[in-house]
C-alpha cells in the first residue's frame, strides 16, 4: 500500500494510497494538529468514514455508502493500520 501525502491551501493535510483491490482511497484532515481534528476516509466508489480525533485517538462518527447514505458502523481491517501510519494511537472501541 504506497502512501501519497500532501498539504491544500488551507492546512488541511490529505495522503491518498490503494487498496488491494485497486480502489484508490482519499484521506482527508482538517482541524487542529493536536486535537479536534476530523478524518474524512473515502474509497473510491464506496464508502465514507467520518472520524473525530482527540487525544490522538480516532473515534467514528458515522459511516456513508456511496451514495451518502448513512449505514452501519463496520470498521474495515485496513483502517486502523492506515491511522496508525498517520501518527494516531489507533481507533477507539
Amino acid at each position: 500500500m504506497s502512501v501519497r501525502t500532501g498539504q491544500s491551501r488551507s492546512g488541511e493535510s490529505r495522503l491518498s494510497t490503494e487498496l488491494e483491490d485497486g480502489r484508490s482511497v482519499d484521506v482527508e484532515i482538517t482541524g487542529s494538529p493536536d486535537n479536534k481534528k476530523r478524518i474524512d476516509v473515502r474509497v473510491e466508489r464506496g464508502r465514507h468514514w467520518v472520524l473525530a480525533v482527540q487525544d490522538q485517538v480516532a473515534g467514528l462518527i458515522l459511516t456513508l455508502n456511496e451514495n451518502g447514505q448513512r449505514i452501519d458502523n463496520e470498521i474495515p481491517s485496513w483502517l486502523e493500520p492506515l491511522l496508525r501510519r498517520l501518527g494516531l494511537k489507533g481507533i477507539e472501541a
